[in-house]
């Protein structure tokens, strides 16, 4: 009778216990990539180089906005952002780094702002510069509350309200009312060694989405918390990915951490989008050479891992560059050097071909091209 009690319990305890659902997972067997071409997702590709010259030098774009088809390009090793049209002939740059009034001492991040339609920086010990669409400084704002400390991100998700990113802190999300200085709410505890490994969280049309590199949810910013969009299931090499093991020889050695990491994960998921068709991920399998896409069709309900791309060239994001993805197209931008490991003349038609061969015969580096791809 009592084993009959214990088995009892345990049949019950088994199927109350509440489980991580994962029906609904985007699964991607890491052992066994696909064959796949870039034309089956889109119909066309365009090159758009960004004007050069001695006084428009880009170092590299960490993140680029699209807005009233103008795009506002972010430099951050120079703290400058450049503007050019949506054929890439440069207009105007706001570059007002400095100590003073209307002045700011390095951009962390930038956003257009959809509530006010002002361009506003972010610096990174709690500064909000606050610009027009036309580069003019309109006012600064502060980020103050008991314990904060810095913000590598932000967001707003009304007028008032904010969400902040942080890589260091152990709680990554912070819920900001930005009238009144309050902290409202903080989420997503996480290892604070783990913090480098960032990724910025991304838009899609007026949302805002958020990931991690070794966690497989990516959860939409709501009004008040985080809630999940979708979720990746690896197999077996799924894990939580918010905790790491690492040696003290780790904490001063980037090789010997990035190796320890991999180890514990096997993948690093570099970058993220979504559109209404489909989901992209790239990431990182085994090591920092090995570089994979999963591309998950909504309307099949079936995802593809790709190692290469039957153009034998590379998509997404490799070097942290910054994706829109739109219901039209995906855009990105890439360096002048990486340019023949992007693209091919046999991938172009005519016109865009002649362009290629006009970057590729240039004398002197180029800024970098936005490469945009049309989905069929």
């Amino acid at each position: 009778m009592k084993k009959l009690f214990i088995l009892s319990f345990v049949i019950c305890f088994t199927m109350c216990t509440p489980k991580p659902k994962t029906g609904d997972a985007i699964f991607a067997d890491l052992d066994r990539p696909e064959k796949a071409s870039l034309f089956d997702y889109f119909h066309s590709i365009e090159l758009i180089p960004l004007e050069t010259s001695s006084d428009i030098l880009i170092t590299g774009i960490s993140k680029i906005i699209y807005h009233q088809e103008k795009y506002y390009a972010l430099d951050k090793p120079q703290s400058i952002i450049f503007v050019f049209d949506k054929t890439g002939k440069f207009l105007f740059k706001i570059a007002t780094k400095g100590q003073g009034a209307g002045e700011y001492s390095f951009i962390q991040d930038f956003t257009i702002n959809s509530f006010s339609d002002n361009l506003e920086i972010l610096e990174p010990y709690g500064r909000i510069h606050i610009y027009d669409l036309s580069g003019n400084f309109i006012e600064t704002k502060r980020i103050a509350y008991p314990g904060f400390k810095v913000a590598h991100s932000f967001t707003a998700l009304d007028c008032a309200t904010y969400v902040l990113h942080s890589k260091y802190e152990p709680k990554k999300i912070i819920y900001f009312n930005l009238d009144e200085q309050k902290l409202l709410h903080e989420e997503f505890e996480e290892d604070m060694s783990i913090g480098s490994y960032s990724n910025i969280p991304y838009q899609y049309q007026n949302d805002w989405f958020f990931f991690r590199p070794f966690h497989p949810v990516v959860y939409k910013m709501g009004k008040k918390q985080l809630k999940v969009a979708f979720q990746f299931d690896f197999g077996k090499y799924t894990k939580e990915g918010r905790t790491a093991v690492l040696s003290k020889e780790s904490e001063k050695n980037f090789a010997k951490n990035t190796e320890e990491m991999f180890a514990q994960f096997s993948y690093m998921i570099q970058s993220v989008r979504h559109n209404s068709k489909y989901i992209f991920a790239s990431l990182f399998w085994k090591d920092e050479d090995h570089k994979a896409n999963i591309i998950y069709d909504k309307s099949t309900g079936k995802s593809k891992y790709i190692l290469d791309f039957d153009e034998k060239v590379w998509f997404n994001s490799y070097r942290g560059e910054e994706i829109i993805v739109t219901d039209e197209y995906a855009l990105m931008p890439i360096q002048w050097v990486d340019l023949e490991k992007r693209i091919t003349k046999e991938m172009l038609d005519d016109k865009q071909q002649a362009i290629l061969e006009k970057l590729l015969q240039a004398d002197m580096e180029q800024n970098p091209i936005l490469i945009k791809y049309w989905f069929k």
